[in-house]
């Protein structure tokens, strides 16, 4: 009798467990839209509720939201909303799963480099921080949100001084946060630090997102040199240079940058301006990035 009992509570248990995946998959989908397909998680329960009704398989349920997740980092670009969807569904996953470094490592990411959520970022990685207090990713991406989003250094410094004494950190972020402490923000700081975070990343999702920032950076640093490089020209003959080659040829600098998402540096010799052809926002001078 007992052993019917426990194969009747198995099957209950494995078709209710089937029944609320089908209802996962119906609603996530058409995924294709992604302003659609995200909005569908206002349809699913409150994480905490699906910790309950997901009968001993939350990791299962976890992998399940991850895997459409994944699908929207894969885009360049995400709306504000579907941002905020995104980090419910990241906010889902790792309630579920509190261990899930990769989501919280590369759902971090996201929420800054393909949409401009930083405040969702961090609470996302500190979450992440509570149940993994030996990842030292987490607290070296909320210094990155502080340094990059929020021009913020001493925070920054901070965090990654946290980072710096966790287990298999690199030791180059010592000097990296001792710097940030003592110096003024610049762009190629900027570029030092998530190339440091790029060479230890392991987790395919977060290398591109991270590979997409690094190129925002690289542009911002040569957009930034070059700007220093026309002024000088300006002050020294009273007019902008006719063309961007006349400060190399002037001895300001060595030679022009090329732009690394393989697009060219736009120059208007009317105003001095300078631009990307592949950027389309820049940063303003409190972090924020706003359309050019």
């Amino acid at each position: 009798m007992k052993v019917w009992r426990d194969q009747l509570s198995f099957w209950l248990i494995s078709g209710a467990m089937m029944g609320l995946l089908i209802v996962l998959q119906v609603s996530l989908k058409p995924w294709q839209d992604t302003d659609k397909k995200l909005e569908r998680l206002l349809y699913l329960p409150d994480a905490e509720y699906l910790k309950i009704a997901s009968l001993g398989y939350r990791e299962l349920i976890a992998d399940l939201l991850w895997v459409q997740s994944i699908q929207v980092m894969g885009e360049k670009k995400v709306s504000e909303s579907s941002g905020r969807w995104l980090y419910r569904a990241l906010d889902i996953i790792t309630t579920l799963n509190p261990k899930f470094v990769r989501a919280y490592e590369a759902g971090g990411l996201a929420l800054t480099t393909l949409v401009v959520l930083p405040e969702e970022s961090n609470q996302l990685m500190m979450k992440g921080m509570q149940h993994n207090p030996t990842e030292w990713k987490l607290p070296f991406l909320i210094g990155i949100n502080y340094y990059y989003e929020s021009y913020d250094d001493a925070k920054a410094a901070e965090y990654m001084s946290q980072a710096s004494r966790l287990p298999g950190a690199p030791s180059s972020l010592t000097t990296l946060a001792a710097n940030l402490y003592v110096s003024g923000h610049s762009p190629q700081q900027a570029v030092d630090l998530l190339a440091a975070l790029y060479e230890k990343a392991t987790d395919e999702s977060a290398k591109k997102l991270l590979e997409i920032r690094l190129k925002i950076v690289l542009t911002e640093r040569d957009l930034y040199l070059l700007e220093q490089a026309i002024d000088r020209y300006r002050r020294q003959n009273g007019q902008y240079p006719p063309r961007l080659e006349a400060i190399v040829g002037a001895g300001l600098l060595p030679a022009l940058p090329v732009e690394p998402s393989g697009g060219r540096y736009l120059y208007d010799a009317k105003s001095g301006a300078v631009s990307s052809s592949e950027m389309t926002e820049r940063l303003t001078m409190t972090g924020r990035r706003r359309n050019r």
